[in-house]
């Protein structure tokens, strides 16, 4: 291959194609990988060999932030993140398109019309995901110097809530989190994901193992009287604990 980026060009083998920049070229390219898509789009992606500046940890605000179906993330500074849950909405668009997949005759153009359609609507879901996670990725970094989170076992949360969890792509999000705190200073703590956080009192520290029961959404600490919305309680306990690794 050999690459014009005066033209934006490129040409692979002896076919020339142009392509849509999304963003400079930065350094020595090393490795050039190709995919096609399920719509026949082609995409390039460049690793480079770059020498960047130290980014130096800054100092600021914390948040600890519990994961939810119905709040994306629940904020201990009252700062929650709704679930957009983008498969949801599109969700009859995608019966009714596998539907009329489902009805065209295989081999038939028609039929790979109708995949090409499916196949949009899905890419659509997956680009609405990825703007959303970016947003507000951004939005934590610019805002936060220390984000505490809970590490989560996804697999078998999916087996339990099914489609909700893959909707909301938590781990890709976490991912895109942790590239940009790199990036500006902030740090990313994951605390364990055995730590108890939402059976523990935010204001006395009592354990109540009572709440391990996910359908208990407040509860009253017996020791102190406190009550506690249970997602909120969890993110201060989440901040607290990922504040003592830090500083550990």
């Amino acid at each position: 291959w050999k690459l014009n980026e005066a033209d934006n060009s490129i040409i692979i083998g002896k076919q020339r194609y142009r392509y849509a920049k999304s963003r400079k070229i930065d350094g020595k390219i090393k490795i050039l990988t190709i995919k096609r898509d399920a719509l026949g789009d082609i995409y390039l992606y460049f690793v480079c060999e770059t020498s960047e500046n130290e980014v130096l940890v800054r100092t600021g605000k914390s948040v600890g932030f519990d994961f939810g179906l119905k709040m994306f993330l629940n904020a201990s500074d009252g700062k929650d993140i709704a679930s957009p849950l983008f498969f949801k909405q599109n969700a009859n668009a995608v019966k009714r398109a596998n539907k009329n997949l489902s009805r065209k005759v295989k081999g038939s153009n028609n039929r790979q019309k109708a995949k090409l359609t499916l196949a949009r609507l899905h890419k659509k879901i997956a680009n609405q995901r990825n703007a959303f996670h970016w947003q507000v990725a951004h939005r934590l970094v610019a805002e936060y110097a220390l984000i505490c989170l809970e590490s989560l076992n996804l697999k078998a949360m999916q087996k339990r809530f099914g489609r909700k969890i893959s909707d909301l792509g938590f781990a890709d999000f976490v991912d895109k989190l942790k590239y940009l705190s790199n990036k500006t200073g902030s740090s990313v703590i994951e605390i364990d994901r055995f730590y108890p956080s939402s059976q523990i009192c935010s204001a006395c520290g009592y354990q109540n193992t009572k709440i391990k029961n996910l359908e208990i959404r407040e509860w009253v600490c017996p020791e102190c009287g406190s009550t506690h919305n249970r997602d909120r309680n969890a993110s201060i306990n989440i901040e607290r604990e990922g504040i003592r690794i830090f500083f550990a």
